[in-house]
């Protein structure tokens, strides 16, 4: 028996499919075990287990159409993987796996994909995305335990969050980038001073706060003697620059690192702040303390930060949740879930989260200054 996990949606879904590999790695050490990603989450996938079986599937480019479909499920026929776990709600999954002949193959009761699967799972809704995989996986013990029809039932799993592993090596890309720095120092993992991570960025336009609040916000950080590192992909390295210049704060990582450069940053970083996106959860999965920032969505979608001490934060309205996911533009034209959400509320929260967090090296204290208190 072995197991292989199609999970090709974003990054941060293919982090929280971390939570369903440690799982299955805790209860079956000895099984094999793959997981299917999109050729930019391969660096996610590998920090997940280091034994991992990671294959990518570049849906959208080499791999797309038909012709890739089969391919990819050629190679998952041939090796050691008898069943498929699905949380991905996709179509083209669900085709993937059953051209694969994996069997069971268990997905979520969500969508015309279901009828492909050998047995479908409830979709809960007002968990955590990490239960709600987790469902597969006890799912999958079941058909297992049923299968071998012994007396001696099959190990029945246990709940355990995504926890990442960051090769050493990871260090010294961050190294080589903050050379020179006052964060040269993560190259060699010595003493830093204590600093924030900030990520702007979001796909979607309606995630992300207002770049004036996250100018407040880094100013107000830097008053209170807490270095910043604005974090994200190479399609935020411009917002992070206008946001960094006008504020007059922060080194500029976005576009710089590789998603290992970036979960070494946040290991080290005191706390994270960032909207509703893939950094939030990267932040728990190497156990960085974040704030998170939701505005057409709602932690209750199942999406909310799992790091130590970290807090989801929203501003109450009507409106609120419009979206699964975000979109281009608020559909009720004011965009109040974030504008409305002050930098000083932030404030408040990374204040609070860093509080009862950790004690910060060499005495430093962040102080709730003038601008705090509005």
């Amino acid at each position: 028996m072995g197991l292989a996990v199609i999970q090709t949606a974003f990054p941060g879904d293919v982090i929280l499919t971390g939570g369903l590999v440690r799982s299955y790695r805790k209860s079956w050490p000895e099984m094999p075990l793959a997981v299917v990603v999109r050729p930019d989450c391969e660096p996610l996938a590998r920090m997940m287990d280091p034994e991992l079986t990671v294959i990518t599937y570049d849906k959208r480019g080499a791999d797309r159409g038909p012709a890739g479909l089969r391919k990819l499920a050629k190679e998952l026929a041939e090796g050691p993987w008898e069943a498929a776990l699905l949380p991905h709600r996709s179509v083209r999954s669900a085709l993937l796996a059953r051209a694969a002949r994996l069997n069971p193959r268990i997905g979520f009761n969500v969508g015309i994909q279901q009828l492909t699967y050998t047995k479908v799972v409830p979709y809960r809704r007002g968990i955590h995305e990490v239960e709600r995989d987790f469902d597969l996986l006890t799912a999958l013990a079941q058909e297992w335990e049923h299968k071998t029809n012994v007396h001696t039932p099959v190990t029945v799993p246990s709940l355990h969050p995504p926890l990442f592993g960051i090769p050493e090596d990871s260090y010294l890309e961050v190294g080589a980038v903050f050379a020179g720095t006052i964060f040269g120092g993560l190259g060699s993992k010595d003493k830093l001073p204590p600093f924030a991570a900030l990520a702007p960025g979001s796909v979607w336009p309606t995630k992300r706060w207002p770049a004036v609040h996250w100018v407040a916000l880094a100013r107000w950080l830097a008053e209170a003697g807490m270095a910043v590192i604005w974090l994200g992909g190479e399609q935020d390295r411009e917002l992070c620059e206008q946001i960094a210049a006008a504020a007059c704060a922060g080194a500029v990582a976005a576009g710089e690192l590789s998603w290992y450069g970036t979960a070494a940053v946040l290991k080290r970083a005191h706390i994270l702040i960032a909207n509703d996106s893939a950094p939030v959860h990267l932040a728990g999965a190497v156990g960085c303390p974040s704030v998170a920032l939701f505005g057409p969505t709602v932690p209750a979608f199942g999406f909310g930060p799992l790091g130590r001490g970290s807090r989801s934060i929203g501003i109450p309205l009507g409106c609120r949740p419009c979206r699964l996911h975000g979109s281009r533009k608020c559909p009720e034209g004011h965009f109040r879930c974030m504008r409305d959400l002050r930098p000083a509320t932030v404030l408040r929260a990374v204040v609070d989260t860093i509080r009862e967090t950790s004690e910060l090296s060499d005495g430093h204290q962040i102080i709730v200054g003038k601008g705090g208190r509005q």
